[in-house]
């Protein structure tokens, strides 16, 4: 069956998105600091423009440092604030001609997760996740929707993210993330549902 492609540009930068609901999660990471050194940090809730840490050493706020979790690489973010062994980092926001995609141009991620989805007008119920990548993910539904047709997709640890269904197979499908997570909340989201990749 040939599938639905759909182009985005995202014309609603991650900076929009202030203040977000943040969920808990731990998460062991690294943070390198302005002079080279690296310490050792737990996050501890995340959003989808920033996470708290747990650190043992001070962050100054206004600086830059760079996050890591586990083998994913580093993500850029500035200290928003320090208190008592604990420090909000803000992500870096791209700019929208980088995050200018095609579908299939990004890696889908093999994953098998519980996800709760909800139809318009319709209450949430669970779904199964088969790949992920930040701009979208195939799920299999249990009410089969209509081609085009938004829904609301949301993992344990985020708010609720609207999608399109961008194509539909019997009772699978594949969705559009509108507003594709941004990588770095998207690696922390991987290294929380994966821990052993």
């Amino acid at each position: 069956m040939k599938h639905e492609r759909f182009e985005e540009s995202d014309a609603n930068p991650v900076s929009s998105r202030t203040r977000e609901t943040r969920r808990a999660v731990t998460l062991p990471a690294y943070v390198l600091l302005e002079n080279g050194d690296y310490t050792q940090v737990d996050v501890t809730d995340l959003s989808y423009d920033g996470c708290s840490v747990d650190t043992p050493v001070e962050l100054v706020p206004l600086t830059r440092v760079k996050l890591s979790v586990g083998a994913l690489g580093g993500h850029d973010a500035e200290v928003r604030w320090y208190r008592d062994g604990k420090a909000g980092l803000a992500f870096f926001v791209q700019s929208v001609e980088e995050r200018e995609f095609v579908q299939r141009d990004h890696e889908r991620v093999q994953i098998s997760c519980q996800i709760s989805l909800r139809r318009v007008g319709r209450r949430h119920y669970t779904a199964k996740v088969f790949d992920l990548s930040n701009h979208g993910c195939k799920v299999e539904f249990v009410e089969r929707p209509r081609l085009d047709e938004l829904v609301w997709v949301k993992f344990d640890t985020l708010e609720a993210i609207e999608a399109e269904v961008c194509w539909v197979d019997g009772f699978h499908g594949g969705l559009k993330f509108l507003r594709p997570i941004y990588p770095a909340v998207y690696d922390l989201l991987l290294a929380r549902l994966c821990p052993a990749n």
